[in-house]
Order: C-alpha cells, then sequence, then structure tokens
C-alpha cells in the first residue's frame, strides 16, 4: 500500500466493480482510507470486496444484514472520518449512518443527474440513444441520487456502445473524478448545486429476466431492438424464445429493408438469421441457445434448420 499522503480520513463503502476500482486508485495516490465497508456478508461480491481491501491495507468495518446495527454504527463512529465517498452500493444508507462522518457522505453515480436516477443508468441511456451521457459526484441524502451535485463530467457515447464498454469506462472516470475531488477536499470545502425537485425525469430502473424486462419487443424498429441488444449485453442479456428455448442475442445488425411480415418472423435463413421487426429486419450475428451453446447466426442455422415463417416470440 502507498503510503498515506492526505490528512483527511476518510470512509469509504462500495461494492465491485466500481469500488475496486476507485479503492486502487485512492490507494496509490495516498488517500487516508480509515475503513472500508464492504456489501453485506450475504452478497456475493463481499469475498472479493474485503480480500481486496485487506490485501490494500485497510480496515474492515462490515455488518451481517442491516447498517442499522448498533454494533457496525458503533465501530464507524469511532473511527472519527471527516468524510464518507460511496462508489457503488446496493442499499440505501440510513440517515443515522449519513451523519456519523464530519462532512456527510458523498456518491459516485454514473449519469447525467438529475436524469437517469437510479440503479441502471448504463443501459437506459443507450436504449434511448442518447447520444452522450456523465459521471456525477454528489452529496447523498435520504434518498436514491437526489443530493446536491458537486461536480458533473459529460462524455460522447459512442456508436457501438454497449453496457460492458459504457461500464468499463465509467469505472475509470469515476475513480479520477474521486481522487481529484479528495485532493481538493484536503484544503477545500465541495461546493453544492441543489438538484432540480420533482419527477419529471427519466428514471434508471433495473433490469433483469426475473422482471421481464429484457425479453425483445419484435415490434419495435431494428434500430430501437439494436440498441436494446447492445444496452444489456454482456451483463445482462436480451432474450427472446425459438421452440421453447431461450435464446439470448448478443449482437445484431439492422438491415434497413421494408417487409410485410408479423414482427418476430424468421423472414430469411440464407447464410445467417434474419428477423422481422415492426421496422426494418434484423440480422442476429452472436446468440445463445439456451445452455446447448453459442454461436454466430449462421451457425445456428446450420445446427438447428430453422425455417422461413417461423417466429421468435417474448415470453
Amino acid at each position: 500500500m502507498a503510503e498515506k499522503k492526505y490528512k483527511k480520513k476518510i470512509l469509504f463503502v462500495g461494492m465491485p466493480d466500481m469500488a475496486l476500482v476507485c479503492l486502487h486508485k485512492l490507494a496509490s495516490k495516498g488517500i487516508n482510507i480509515v475503513g472500508v465497508v464492504p456489501p453485506s456478508k450475504e452478497d456475493p461480491t463481499n469475498k472479493l470486496m474485503v480480500e481486496t481491501a485487506q490485501d490494500l491495507g485497510f480496515e474492515i468495518i462490515d455488518y451481517n444484514i442491516s447498517l442499522n446495527d448498533k454494533g457496525f454504527l458503533q465501530r464507524i463512529k469511532n473511527l472519527d472520518a471527516d468524510l464518507g465517498v460511496v462508489a457503488s452500493f446496493n442499499k440505501k444508507l440510513p440517515k443515522e449512518l449519513l451523519q456519523l462522518t464530519k462532512d456527510g457522505f458523498i456518491n459516485l453515480h454514473p449519469s447525467k443527474l438529475p436524469d437517469y436516477r437510479g440503479a441502471n443508468p448504463y443501459s437506459h441511456v443507450i436504449i434511448n440513444g442518447e447520444e452522450e451521457s456523465a459521471i456525477t459526484l454528489h452529496y447523498m441524502d435520504e434518498n436514491f441520487d437526489t443530493g446536491d451535485i458537486i461536480s458533473q463530467y459529460r462524455f460522447s457515447l459512442d456508436l457501438n456502445e454497449t453496457m460492458g464498454t459504457l461500464f468499463y469506462r465509467t469505472n475509470q472516470m469515476c475513480a479520477s473524478m474521486l481522487y481529484e475531488a479528495l485532493d481538493y477536499y484536503e484544503t477545500h470545502e465541495f461546493p453544492r448545486q441543489p438538484q432540480p425537485t420533482g419527477g419529471n425525469y427519466i428514471k434508471a430502473d433495473a433490469l433483469s429476466f426475473n422482471k421481464k424486462n429484457t425479453f425483445i419487443d419484435w415490434s419495435k424498429s431494428a434500430e430501437e431492438i439494436e440498441r436494446f441488444i447492445r444496452a444489456l449485453n454482456p451483463f445482462i442479456g436480451a432474450v427472446t424464445c425459438y421452440n421453447g428455448t431461450i435464446l439470448r442475442v448478443n449482437s445484431a445488425y439492422v438491415i434497413q429493408k421494408k417487409h410485410n411480415y408479423t414482427p418476430g418472423t424468421i423472414c430469411d435463413t440464407k447464410n445467417s438469421l434474419k428477423i422481422a421487426c415492426g421496422q426494418d429486419i434484423l440480422e442476429l450475428d452472436s446468440i445463445q441457445y439456451g445452455a446447448f451453446f453459442i454461436s454466430t447466426g449462421r451457425d445456428f442455422v446450420e445446427r438447428l434448420n430453422p425455417k422461413k415463417g417461423e417466429i421468435l416470440y417474448s415470453e
């Protein structure tokens, strides 16, 4: 671990992957991290977070189930930290915890707040066809992603951006933004810009197979569906069904061509798998058929011999 060059005492809260990227960055710069709060012991990422923090020489302040646990809160209080920082966390921090550092808590959020508050801004900015996104550093209050903004950095999205590429890029950006902020904080107070109130802002709700919001809606245009596929690749996966088996689509190409097929219909199997959409056609490139195999659209056709006119369905 690098020598601690800074005096302000920082409590670090987070979970992989953003937290690991940020933690390594802050450790290498000598930020005075006095404790690390990992995800709960029941969380599958707990072990990785704990082992990484310990390897870097940091004290672990863990909890079993609740962040309101009196013993946990007392350990946090004993640290006498100046500031708490959060880099991706799946639980709301209670008011009592937020009051246990001198200057409160700040959080990194990978979107252009106040738009895209919520669990998954990565996917929703791609789904909505945004040309740019942002990372935001803000103070924390008792609600998710509504506290005063400290700083915000906007950047362009690539034409072929996926959830994975955006996730990786923003993690690196967040680590740099957090270090620069803590370097500034050593001798200054943070600026604060209150966020607008009201509900007229784009939300970024979680997407998951269990919520049934990862299924492809073939009535939409090929362009919209192609964005949806990229927006869920690789962590979640856009899915449809073929012959009673889940078909996960990892990548596809838009073919601008008019047709008279019902959306979801296989309209061509020559050398590839082409699907009619509400507008235009989508050529499936990389797909996974259940737990059986991952293949190109061409390989899928050679293996299963799908017929023109068969329909992919959403549930």
